[in-house]
Parts: C-alpha cells; structure tokens; sequence
C-alpha cells in the first residue's frame, strides 16, 4: 500500500496544465477547427468536443498498463540548448510527432487513431506550459519549493493549476475571455506553427516563471504571470486546432 501511495504522488506532480487548463486548451481549439476536421473527429468518437478528451492522457495514468507513457508529457532542453531526445528526459516532441503520423496514416486501426487524438490533444497543452519543457535540474520546478498566498507547493503546481484557478472562471468563461479579441492573422499564423517552435517559445518562457524574489507568492507574482499564462493557453488551442485541421483536411 505504501509503495501504491508513492506511486500515485510521483504521476501527480508530473500533471501538465490542471484539469481546467487542459479543457481550455480543447474548448478554444473547438472554435477554430474546420468543418471538415469537425466530420472527421466525430467519426472517430462520436462527437467533436475537444474539451472533453483533453484530461484522458492524465487520468489514465494509474492503470499500470500505461505506466510506459508517464515520461511522455514533458521534455528537457537545458538553459541556452536546443532540442536534443537524448539529452535529459521527457519524449513528448516524439510522441507528438509519432501521434500526428499514426492520425495521418490510412493504414492505422480506429482503436490506434482515438488514443493517438487524445494523447496528442493533451501533450501540445502540456509543450505549452512553460515548465514542462524542463531545464533537467529541478523536475520541471516541482522540487523549488514556494508558497501561494501562506500555502506551502512548488513552482510547477502554480502554473499547472494556481495562477489559472485563482481567477475562479470556468473552463468556457476563461476561453471566451481568451478569445474576446480575434486576431486572425495572429491565429493563421500561431496555427502553421511546428512543435519545436512552441518547446523552444516555452523554454525562452520559463525564465519568468522562475523570476521572483519571495518564495510567498502572492498578487505580485499573478499580475506579473497573468499576460504570459493566457498567451501559453490560447496559443495550445490555437496551435491545437492547426494541427487537427492539417490532419483532418
């Protein structure tokens, strides 16, 4: 039982963005999917509701059959590197770039394409968090231990969960603030993105989540995160979408 306690703590520190976060990320998605994309992602789940997948890659985590794909949520580029799969730890860029292929391929079965959509709905959310792609030191933040507002956590949990939490919208409210203001230039241009131009915009990001000089962290530290976080999320629905609709033409 002890051992099964231990087990269950280590996947819970390895979470990307929260349960919240990650609906974001699928609902604005949702807005900017094609039509045709729509069609074919119904086809494969019955409807097209991208929020609705969006936490299965996290939820699945205690069935020990799937214990193999824990270090697939993240991946480690040191401070002033680039990419490398062999450098750290972490296999997310592959598994994306391995889901994209197995979604794209008419020989794949309809049971290989539905766990392939889902993880990869869930893992360009979590390339999105800026310390999901971790600089091999400190486990992505969740060993730099802080306060939030006088209640002891690490810097990983503020920005699974915290910073997004703390405004107490709901997943739609906070995707309809996010998207009050279309930039469809912006958009078309955030959607052609690679995955390695969003790792290498969240290893550039992660200076900031590491920028304070109190470790209780309070309002100071939200305003200051706020513009960065909501860029992070709507940019993973945007990025989301660009994907699913290049898959699904």
């Amino acid at each position: 039982m002890k051992n099964f306690i231990i087990v269950l703590f280590f996947l819970n520190i390895l979470l990307g963005w929260g349960k919240i976060g990650h609906r974001i990320t699928g609902e604005i998605s949702e807005k900017y999917l094609t039509e045709n994309a729509k069609i074919q992602i119904k086809k494969l789940i019955g409807h097209h509701n991208i929020s609705r997948l969006a936490n299965w890659a996290d939820e699945i985590k205690s069935d020990p059959k799937w214990r193999d794909a824990n270090d697939w949520h993240y991946c480690t580029i040191p401070d002033g590197e680039k990419y490398d799969p062999n450098i750290g730890g972490g296999k997310a860029v592959e598994k994306v770039n391995e889901f994209i292929k197995t979604l794209k391929n008419k020989n794949s079965t309809k049971n290989e394409k539905v766990v392939a959509l889902k993880f990869l709905i869930h893992l360009i959310g979590d390339l999105h968090q800026p310390l999901h792609v971790g600089n091999g030191l400190d486990r992505g933040g969740n060993n730099v231990k802080v306060n939030w507002f006088n209640e002891p956590t690490n810097i990983h949990s503020i920005w699974d969960t915290k910073l997004i939490e703390f405004q107490k919208l709901s997943y739609t409210e906070y995707s309809n603030y996010l998207t009050l203001q279309e930039d469809r230039s912006t958009i078309r241009k955030w959607q052609k993105a690679t995955v390695l131009e969003y790792v290498y915009e969240s290893q550039e990001a992660r200076r900031q989540c590491y920028d304070f000089e109190t470790e209780n962290l309070k309002w100071e530290y939200f305003y200051k995160n706020k513009a960065l976080l909501e860029r992070r999320l709507l940019q993973s629905g945007i990025r989301l979408s660009g994907e699913l609709n290049r898959i699904f033409k």
